[in-house]
């Protein structure tokens, strides 16, 4: 049934392989300690007090809260799935809280860094870093992106965000150049997306591309992003505007970055600076 689970997240829920495949793990590692407590369990008879213990051991390990907040999002997630396909269980994290999480400051990369291997990148490299700087959209979002994703008069991108919810952003007028002469080359039709690797490699290239001109502890996509928003907040731009643009679900995820102010998302995307 795991299995079943994940492919349910990443064909209709629309997560990403990476994040089906940590709940994955997460629920696996579940039943695993569910076997050591007691070999007949099932998943139709495990209780709060069984996720609560769970949860005590995995604090016991170390794990801290963000990743024991996981394991809780993944095992309620996957007893709702069970729901949905007919079985009568009762989800056991319905009482269950959530472990509080500590203030911690995003990482980020210095904009500098970013503008010199903006600069000196080539090729698919190059599109990837200005568009993950000029948007501040996720790296799986990035990858899904088709040519008709993309309005050319209007400089603004129709992003398949987290559950396929579709959002807009905006991107630089020197982007939209340099997507438009691509797509001028053959073979690019409209339905193609316009990166064809995984995520893997483009974690990989994006890598390669930042180290040379930085020391930063994350070179990822994920810490562009980050710095795409602390740029953001910075500038006062709207917490309501920015979690739109960010795609994020709640506005509690969005309000580390920002303060309350008010900044259209075309206005936000276009001052946004983090190449020039």
């Amino acid at each position: 049934m795991i299995k079943a689970y994940t492919t349910y997240l990443t064909t209709i829920k629309g997560y990403s392989e990476l994040t089906a495949t940590a709940y994955g793990k997460d629920l696996r590692d579940f039943a695993a300690w569910l076997k050591q407590q007691d070999s007949e369990k099932r998943w139709s008879t495990v209780t709060l007090y069984d996720v609560d213990d769970y949860i005590k051991d995995l604090v016991h390990r170390g794990l801290k809260p963000a990743s024991t907040n996981r394991r809780l999002s993944a095992i309620s997630g996957f007893y709702t799935f069970l729901k949905r396909q007919g079985y009568e269980v009762e989800n056991p994290c319905k009482f269950e809280s959530r472990r509080k999480l500590a203030s911690t400051v995003p990482n980020t990369i210095p904009a500098e860094d970013l503008q010199r291997a903006y600069d000196n990148a080539h090729g698919a490299a190059k599109i990837m870093l200005g568009l993950l700087c000029t948007t501040g959209i996720r790296l799986q979002e990035l990858l899904d992106l088709t040519w008709n994703s993309i309005d050319f008069k209007t400089n603004e991108l129709r992003i398949k965000g987290k559950g396929s919810k579709e959002r807009y952003v905006y991107t630089t007028t020197e982007m939209l150049e340099t997507l438009r002469n691509v797509k001028a080359l053959p073979g690019h039709d409209d339905n193609d997306k316009i990166f064809t690797i995984g995520q893997r490699d483009a974690r990989r290239l994006i890598w390669e591309a930042l180290q040379p001109y930085s020391k930063a502890p994350q070179l990822s996509p994920h810490a562009i992003r980050h710095t795409f928003a602390t740029e953001a907040a910075h500038q006062g731009n709207n917490v309501t505007t920015l979690a739109q643009t960010l795609g994020h679900k709640r506005i509690e995820t969005t309000q580390r970055y920002i303060d309350l102010t008010k900044a259209p998302i075309k206005t936000l995307c276009d001052s946004t600076h983090i190449l020039h």
